[in-house]
């Protein structure tokens, strides 16, 4: 029986709560060296008076609005008099983006602070991650990510089961993305989709979006360039706007709408349910399928967290609170 897995950051929560709740990891970035004063500047001109640095989703709302009301006038021509919008205003879509993609690289490159583990990278549970790659290649199911860490991207990509050819697909070959990379044989297989997006994605020059080696988020000193454009990290009202605006991204929301139609159960993992778009959509696809949700026990007991589901999901579900989601394996 197919099935399609959606996980959200509670898998990172799980392991390491330190290092990927997303406000610290705001911060963080926010702090370091790769974003310049000038940027700096630009941002924090556009949230509220009193916030001095970005520290979650929901200050972000004005920034994605004012992103968009630029990237229409950089599409207008320039004319006699110059340009229509002052230099600044030219390099504020690249400032945002580049915000977006210093949250999005250090939670991809993510190492334990604390415990026996300082320092190293974090990894899933080995038994955590067979299961879950047993129960893919028996129901040649569908995985969807909401995180933007590698957590089970390399899990999967170790294991030789993401990738060209194998039993899950991003839609990249030898580092180019194309829709038809996609396709199946057969219809054999399933998908992987990085449905928020991934710090590895970039654009190029009059070319197809491109994935970075993971290596490079370590090895490059700089700025890296035409980054950050593929990553949701705004409030809610605005996510759908940047999943528009990335061809990846479109792309994968229309292939998800696919494995919900070919799925016979969807089991929803580490999701805080605070995503209206994901909702929706799985309300408007869920039909009389079967509809799992495994959180972690601390939000909640079920008398409040089973009709919070109900609400946003548009039915009943199937809810399991558990104390450490990572030692689950009823797949």
């Amino acid at each position: 029986m197919r099935k399609l897995f959606i996980f959200g950051n509670g898998l990172g929560m799980a392991l390491a709560p330190d290092v990927y709740n997303l406000n610290s990891v705001m911060t963080s970035a926010w702090d370091n060296k790769y974003l310049t004063e000038t940027q700096k500047k630009l941002i924090l001109a556009c949230l509220p008076d009193d916030v001095s640095k970005p520290t979650s989703e929901e200050q972000l709302a004005k920034l994605q609005e004012i992103v968009g009301a630029c990237e229409v006038l950089l599409g207008i021509r320039p004319v006699a008099f110059g340009h229509w919008l002052s230099p600044h205003g030219q390099e504020f879509p690249n400032a945002v983006h580049q915000f977006a993609f210093e949250v999005a690289k250090q939670m991809f490159l993510a190492k334990h602070k604390q415990g026996s583990q300082v320092g190293e990278p974090c990894r899933l549970p080995t038994d955590f991650v067979k299961s879950l790659i047993k129960k893919v290649e028996e129901t040649q199911s569908h995985v969807a990510t909401l995180n933007y860490d590698g957590l089970l991207s390399s899990a999967f990509e170790m294991a030789g089961v993401l990738g060209d050819g194998k039993v899950l697909r991003d839609g990249f070959i030898d580092q180019k993305f194309d829709t038809r990379n996609l396709f199946r044989h057969r219809e054999e297989g399933g998908w992987y989709l990085h449905l928020h997006g991934c710090p590895l994605f970039v654009d190029r020059e009059k070319s197809k979006p491109s994935k970075l080696a993971a290596s490079s988020l370590t090895r490059n000193l700089g700025q890296l360039k035409h980054v950050g454009r593929h990553i949701v990290l705004t409030h809610v009202t605005h996510k759908r706007t940047i999943i528009a605006g990335s061809e990846i991204l479109s792309t994968y929301w229309e292939f998800l709408k696919r494995a919900l139609d070919e799925s016979q159960e969807i089991v929803i993992f580490g999701y805080s349910g605070n995503d209206t778009h994901l909702n929706q959509l799985i309300a408007q696809k869920r039909a009389d399928k079967l509809v799992r949700v495994v959180e972690w026990l601390g939000a909640g007991y079920e008398d409040l967290r089973g009709p919070f589901w109900a609400a946003q999901l548009g039915g009943p579900v199937n809810l399991t609170l558990k104390e450490d989601v990572l030692t689950f394996a009823d797949w």
